[in-house]
């Protein structure tokens, strides 16, 4: 173990075009060679040093590792021009760069791996399809390979949680270059405040684009370009070349992180076609309890013990393991995948995902035509619906269904996430509740879930969610996952197609991977509806694009469960000893 540490907070690292990043280096105060772990980021550093990361500065170098913090183009003192829609292959030549010129520094040994969160994971698979021969194996967290946004990753609406505090995020650094060039930014600042204070004034106003408090030269851009998000967005829906990638990767995910999807569809396109065997056959993959944030006990309303917070997870020290074994060469033994199972509260180790013993389970909807609420008559078994009646609700636009829980983004914005008490969702009219009865013994489901909707609505364009909910016998309903899709997405990201009002369509709506124990004496509900406000933002139900509309049209929404038009979730059971 290194006791001392040195930090150089100044650092630059010219690219080949004369373009300098700015950065700093921690390393162990030895003097000697160590191998080096890489942070390229468009985030300030307070973000490492205060802890929101999973990777710990003190641990990581009393283990004999530098870390070096880079900063992108145009963030923080690095020069150059930073755009969110920047090509891949500038910011991949950007890694190339930094990594041979840490591997070339007195301090290093030539082995380099990458870590980070977010933003920090999507970077380190631009790196990687670049194949710097210096870097040996990243890390991404909290994010896939960029591109591959399509039905099956990522859901269809724009996440306002995520558009709105990446907005005040990059603003930050956008203000601060506009002072040192002497221009006067203190009413902006005012105003951005605003709704840092109260992000309700940006998500609840329409037309959402013209937001007045984000209605400045340059803030007006960003914000475009963070509601350009969701589906039709081509550029960021280009397949990612997972032939490029040749080492080893980690990919580190949490069952309220709103990127888990693709987290999870990059490890097994890396399986399946990853550059060579070797990486091929060394992909890693960890998911935890969490929201888009590092390990905590306490998520939502669930205290998931002991294990799922930073000292009893050892994500950290998983971390560290892992570019033990591929940095440093070490003999250690790592599982392809481990993974929380809630309700359990334990961790557990795979070969493969999905878990090879799935048994895949179909729940069908039923009711007696009013499944309406939690009080209504919606029901969930095993059994194939026959002739039964329809349940019908009216989404209203100007009343949406407000978020209560789930897949969190980058900040609260004063709404917890996680596993949330639906209590007051669930007493809607306009949520409709199916209910299992009381399970007479546990029942596990670990892999993805998906819910079959046959629907159809009196409007050409709408949106539909499902959740699913752990009903404890008390009462208490906590969301395990959910999904939504935008009805003119439904079969493609980029290729918008209006539905007919009235038209029975089978939706598939994704919602992701979990691990979640069902207790015997518990019940299993999906809870159907149509907005999920402000996490996504509300479909006006006009076909128009996002942001355009300043009034909506409700939308008399039919859900079928009869003979021909079976509506269920599918559910990955694994038998239990």
């Amino acid at each position: 173990m290194y006791n001392s540490i040195l930090i150089d907070k100044k650092i630059s690292i010219e690219m080949r075009d004369g373009t300098l990043l700015s950065g700093e280096i921690i390393r162990p105060g030895d003097g000697g060679k160590h191998p080096t772990i890489l942070m390229l980021t468009p985030y300030n550093s307070d973000r490492v040093y205060g802890g929101s990361s999973y990777i710990n500065i003190l641990q990581t170098v009393q283990a004999g590792y530098n870390l070096a913090i880079v900063y992108v183009r145009g963030r923080f003192g690095s020069q150059g021009k930073y755009d969110l829609r920047s090509n891949q292959r500038i910011e991949g030549a950007d890694c190339y760069d930094t990594i041979e010129w840490i591997a070339s520094q007195s301090w290093c040994d030539g082995n380099i791996g990458m870590v980070g969160e977010s933003a920090l994971g999507t970077i380190q698979w631009k790196a990687a399809r670049e194949n710097p021969p210096h870097l040996k194996a990243i890390a991404p967290g909290l994010a896939g390979a960029p591109g591959e946004r399509n039905p099956e990753t990522t859901d269809t609406p724009v996440n306002l949680n995520i558009a709105i505090s990446l907005l005040l995020i990059l603003a930050t650094d956008f203000l601060d270059k506009m002072d040192a060039n002497g221009q006067d930014t203190e009413g902006v600042r005012w105003l951005l405040d605003q709704v840092r204070n109260d992000p309700s004034l940006a998500y609840n106003y329409l037309p959402l684009k013209d937001v007045p408090q984000f209605n400045f030269p340059g803030i007006r851009d960003l914000w475009n370009v963070c509601l350009g998000m969701g589906a039709g967005n081509k550029s960021s829906s280009e397949p990612f070349p997972f032939q490029d990638v040749k080492i080893p990767t980690l990919s580190v995910t949490s069952w309220y992180d709103p990127f888990a999807r693709n987290s999870f569809r990059s490890f097994s396109k890396m399986i399946a076609e990853g550059g060579n065997k070797y990486a091929r056959e060394h992909q890693h993959l960890l998911a935890g309890p969490w929201c888009h944030s590092k390990p905590q006990r306490v998520v939502g309303h669930i205290d998931f013990g002991p294990y799922a917070d930073e000292l009893g997870s050892k994500a950290s020290a998983y971390l560290l393991s892992f570019f033990d074994k591929y940095l440093k060469g070490k003999d250690i033994i790592l599982p392809a995948v481990r993974y929380f199972t809630m309700g359990r509260n334990t961790w557990h180790d795979a070969s493969t995902w999905p878990l090879p013993q799935t048994d895949w389970q179909r729940f069908f909807l039923h009711s007696h035509g009013h499944a309406n609420s939690c009080y209504g008559n919606g029901m969930l078994s095993r059994n194939e619906p026959e002739n039964e009646p329809i349940d019908t609700y009216v989404y209203d636009p100007s009343h949406p269904v407000i978020t209560a829980g789930g897949r969190g983004g980058i900040a609260e914005n004063g709404f917890l996430y996680g596993p949330v008490d639906q209590i007051y969702v669930e007493q809607r009219n306009d949520v409709l509740c199916y209910t299992s009865s009381e399970l007479s013994a546990d029942i596990e489901v670990t892999g993805p879930v998906e819910v079959h909707l046959c629907a159809s609505s009196s409007c050409k364009d709408t949106d539909f969610t499902a959740k699913l909910v752990d009903c404890y016998p008390d009462g208490r309903a906590y969301n395990v996952a959910d999904g939504i899709v935008r009805a003119q997405y439904r079969n493609s990201f980029i290729k918008p197609e209006l539905m007919k009002p009235g038209e029975i369509v089978e939706f598939v709506i994704r919602l992701g991977n979990t691990s979640q124990l069902f207790r015997a004496g518990h019940r299993i509900r999906v809870d159907i509806t149509s907005s999920n406000f402000p996490t996504f933002d509300r479909n006006m139900n006009t076909g128009n694009p996002v942001g355009e509309d300043a009034e909506g049209i409700p939308a008399l929404q039919t859900i079928y469960h009869q003979t021909g038009y079976a509506s269920y979730i599918v559910l990955p059971v694994i038998p239990l000893n």
